[in-house]
């Protein structure tokens, strides 16, 4: 398991708290996170826990004035400088800046200095004016340290300053992934980020419009667009970023009469639906998708089915665009195939054969069956084999999990699976336990998906 420490003022109620949210973000996504409140037992050492906490490979710091007035964290931070090559201080550390910390302008950072230096001459006008100085060794360890934390403080926070921390509320607001992705890699969010990049690098101009977009979102601008999107939460995303950006460059082509409006539209929905997965929380995938994923092979499907009926599935990866389907809004992969209505008297080989149907209807709707031959299978598997290798359509079809019903039958699936190995056949996550969907309120984020897919008939409207 990855071990991360944490180097905070503890004294300060809304570190404790920023600490307790961040405690629980790592144990969704299997990381250890080692505080003092946990590790230090009662008559232990508090410095030889501040010792190995410096000495660690992974340190989240979390920054605010206090912090850099504080005794025990300056020690912290000087131990973390010092232990390891200068070059390694950058990797080891994962800053959080708190609102309201006073580190980015050089004018503000002197205060910080000026605070050691009063410390220092303190401390020793204090030692001087003791009658007998003798045996004040530790004493003159602490003015050392002072003298320490005056020199240093320049420097530790000039690169602390210079390191993109993002902002305390996108940290809370996305459950700190893009932190915690520095420190463990997720090749889910990898891969989403890989095909971000992927569009951004094709179409220039919504890049453009993105990365102009991305500073009034709480984002930083970076050379890396697609990881600076990826690390935002997901309805921030959308609609802070993607949501105005698009509907701006939509407009601009059309007052002008421009080429390339079907070219940005196409490249924004399916940047729609890559962030719309990073509402996934990818502890959902199948085994066989986390397989594929750790194998470099970027294939992956994904059904999620919630209380509103939100529905995310994406395509093989650059083999199409994703498609993504909201059940109580109308939008509708173009290659998803219905599941029947299942009747009471319906046993697996009813099932199995009322599914076979479906899925004809969906591929040749002009050609009416009331029962599939032998040869309607043949051709219908291999209609779906061509489709899928020549990725013009992504044709899936999503079953109910755990209910106890004949449409639901692992029998019933591994049968279909066998029948038709080039649909994608989905089994949707029970509604219980752990919500599959990372969002805070699905009513919004069904809502704000629904409206984006608007933007090109609002915009005619206008005309």
């Amino acid at each position: 398991m990855v071990s991360v420490y944490v180097s905070y003022a503890w004294n300060e109620e809304r570190q404790n708290r920023l600490v307790d949210k961040l405690a629980e973000a790592c144990a969704k996504r299997g990381i250890e996170l080692v505080r003092d409140t946990g590790r230090i037992g009662y008559g232990d050492s508090i410095r030889k826990f501040m010792d190995e906490l410096s000495a660690a490979e992974h340190i989240v710091l979390v920054l605010s004035n206090s912090y850099f007035r504080s005794d025990s964290c300056m020690y912290e931070l000087r131990g973390i400088y010092r232990h390891r090559h200068f070059r390694d201080f950058r990797a080891r550390v994962h800053p959080v800046v708190l609102a309201g910390t006073h580190l980015h302008k050089p004018g503000d950072r002197i205060a910080f200095i000026k605070h050691w230096i009063a410390e220092e001459e303190k401390l020793e006008q204090a030692l001087n004016g003791l009658r007998d100085p003798k045996h004040t060794l530790e004493l003159r360890r602490s003015l050392e340290d002072y003298a320490d934390f005056h020199r240093l403080m320049d420097q530790l926070t000039s690169i602390l300053a210079d390191m993109n921390a993002l902002t305390e509320d996108v940290h809370l607001g996305s459950d700190f992934a893009a932190l915690l992705e520095r420190i463990a890699p997720d090749e889910f969010r990898q891969t989403i980020a890989g095909e971000v990049r992927e569009i951004l690098a094709r179409d220039a101009r919504l890049g453009g419009a993105l990365g102009s977009r991305l500073p009034a979102s709480g984002g930083t601008p970076a050379g890396d667009l697609a990881a600076a999107l990826c690390a935002l939460p997901p309805e921030q995303a959308i609609g802070e970023v993607l949501f105005p950006a698009t509907r701006a460059c939509l407009a601009a082509l059309a007052a002008a009469s421009s080429g390339g409006f079907t070219d940005i539209w196409n490249s924004a929905k399916s940047l729609l639906a890559w962030l719309t997965l990073l509402a996934v929380d990818s502890r959902s995938l199948a085994g066989g998708a986390r397989k594929a994923l750790a194998a470099g092979r970027l294939a992956f499907e994904i059904c999620v089915s919630t209380p509103l009926g939100v529905e995310i599935v994406s395509s093989r990866s650059r083999e199409m665009a994703p498609r993504l389907r909201i059940d109580k809004s109308g939008v509708v992969g173009e290659g998803a195939i219905g599941v029947p209505v299942g009747e009471s008297g319906w046993d697996e080989d009813a099932a199995f054969e009322n599914l076979l149907l479906e899925v004809w209807r969906c591929v040749f709707p002009e050609e009416s069956r009331a029962q599939l031959s032998a040869a309607d299978r043949r051709i219908l598997g291999a209609t779906l084999r061509v489709r899928r290798e020549q990725k013009t359509f992504h044709h899936y079809i999503a079953l109910p999990g755990g209910e106890s019903t004949a449409l639901a039958s692992p029998g019933l699936i591994t049968r279909l699976v066998a029948e038709l190995p080039d649909l994608a056949v989905i089994v949707f996550h029970d509604d219980a336990g752990t919500p599959a969907l990372l969002v805070s309120d699905e009513y919004y984020f069904m809502s704000l998906m629904r409206e984006f897919l608007t933007i090109p008939e609002v915009l005619a409207k206008k005309r």
